[in-house]
């Protein structure tokens, strides 16, 4: 098994870090890639491919999870359904408008609506409580609506 391993995991890191370009993503879904493998298949050693096609099918669903939550934060921010043509300016703008919140703030939005982490894995993450997370969340999304607000009266430019 440690040989096995050891001949897949540089390669599957290789083809992971390739399509997601960030370490500690490439890390976790390395990791869940050999946790899903042993629980599907825990008396057998898959070839690489079947490695790979678990890794691809794991950041596709990423990818799914961050664009929907993505898609749901713009949402409760503006309380209106942007058009086609509007989604990826909004998109662009609610991500600009983030880097000006404090690293907490951006943190608590980050992992409760983005990634889709319960209140009690944040506080967790987070080092805080589930109440506090709680407040910490809804005075971010407060922050992030009026900056909104300020960009609209400003006439959309930041």
């Amino acid at each position: 098994m440690e040989t096995w391993y050891r001949e897949t995991v540089t390669k599957l890191y290789r083809f992971i870090y390739s399509q997601v370009q960030n370490r500690e993503e490439t890390e976790d879904i390395t990791q869940e890639t050999y946790l899903r493998c042993f629980k599907q298949q825990p008396e057998n050693l898959p070839p690489y491919p079947y490695l790979k096609q678990i890794a691809r099918n794991l950041i596709t669903d990423r990818f799914r999870t961050t664009r929907r939550a993505q898609h749901h934060l713009g949402q409760v921010l503006s309380q209106e359904s942007p058009s086609p043509e509007e989604d990826w300016l909004n998109q662009a703008l609610i991500q600009e408008l983030m880097e000006q919140l404090p690293p907490d703030y951006r943190q608590a939005i980050d992992l409760r609506i983005i990634q889709g982490y319960s209140r009690k894995e944040t506080a967790t993450f987070m080092g805080r409580s589930e109440d506090a997370i709680r407040g910490l969340q809804y005075r971010a999304l407060q922050a992030l609506r009026d900056l909104m607000r300020n960009n609209e009266q400003k006439g959309g430019a930041s």
